[in-house]
């Protein structure tokens, strides 16, 4: 935990940090508030709520996820835990909004690819399940439990999990006196408020290198996702794997190596970085205007970017790709 005063005339308060290792990344909660004491309080329960989140979300350690699909696969009908049910609606929500592209059932096809701890990929496994892929509408909640026909289908919230952790961490700060922070956790981050009078400075992930393609300032609140190619994968015969998988194929998404979204609601940016993942080469304006997002950045494979003009119009890009700024 890290804490620094403001060196400038007004009373703003001081700047407490705190790196924290969860959800599989390192997340930075930066706070400025005039009583140190109260941040660092704050502090030390965020860290203990994201370890609540992540044993509950957690798709393949033991955890309310984790025993919700064992259940599912042994019985077809598994009782739904408090802690998944907001999440179950938003995904069965956003599956829907996103043109069937949001698909958090395709956990066990994610497993089967070697994406859940350090397995192997199952050749055979995956070719079974593309022959009925899982969705989100396999999934019935009727009052208390869930039911699904489809033995495939297994649930992996990592495309919103992230997301909803830091609203709700966002939501714990602000209820509690908090006007300026930032969450970031690997990238994907939450700003509210402003670092002593001036805008969090932030930078967008180049997809192939180290380094950024643009920048970005933010006040106020507003969260910044980006989805990407770079992030879990690996290579088989030359062609790379990666763990965003597109609904409609089985297979891991095509032709673009990074998504990012900029809304008020991390959520949302969350869950739309994914979808603009694997169809918004073609298909951008029309889920940009099912999910309500007005201010993406699209890096091809080739590196060109596809960038709305209400975004292009709040940063700064850095490299020399071509740029195609859409309405």
């Amino acid at each position: 935990m890290l804490s620094a005063c403001n060196h400038q005339d007004q009373p703003v308060g001081q700047l407490v940090e705190q790196r924290i290792l969860q959800f599989g990344t390192i997340i930075d909660v930066t706070l400025i508030h005039a009583d140190r004491s109260k941040a660092e309080t704050a502090l030390t329960q965020i860290e203990s709520q994201l370890l609540v989140y992540r044993k509950n979300w957690h798709a393949w350690e033991d955890g309310d996820l984790f025993r919700f699909n064992q259940t599912l696969l042994d019985t077809s009908k598994a009782p739904v835990p408090e802690s998944l049910k907001k999440l179950l609606v938003l995904s069965q929500q956003y599956y829907q909004q996103s043109q069937y592209l949001f698909n958090p059932a395709l956990g066990q096809l994610v497993n089967a690819y070697g994406f859940h701890g350090k397995s192997e990929p199952n050749t055979p496994l995956i070719k079974l399940i593309k022959t009925d892929i899982p969705t989100m509408l396999d999934l019935k909640i009727n009052q208390q439990a869930a039911h699904s026909s489809n033995p495939h289908l297994q649930l992996d919230l990592g495309g919103i999990a992230k997301g909803y952790a830091i609203g709700l961490i966002a939501s714990y700060l602000s209820d509690s006196g908090f006007e300026h922070f930032l969450i970031n956790a690997g990238g994907d981050l939450n700003a509210s408020g402003k670092k002593f009078g001036k805008p969090w400075k932030i930078g967008i992930q180049n997809p192939f290198e180290p380094g950024a393609i643009a920048g970005v300032s933010l006040t106020g609140n507003q969260s910044l996702f980006t989805s990407g190619n770079y992030q879990r994968f690996y290579k088989q015969a030359e062609k790379l794997i990666h763990h965003i998988i597109d609904p409609r194929t089985g297979d891991p998404s095509k032709n673009i190596s990074s998504a990012t979204v900029l809304s008020t609601d991390p959520v949302l940016s969350d869950v739309a970085a994914t979808t603009l993942m694997i169809d918004g080469i073609n298909n951008h304006r029309s889920l940009a205007k099912s999910l309500g997002v007005k201010d993406y950045l699209i890096v091809s494979e080739d590196k060109k970017i596809i960038i709305t003009r209400s975004f292009a119009q709040k940063i700064n890009i850095t490299s020399d790709w071509p740029v195609l700024i859409v309405d």
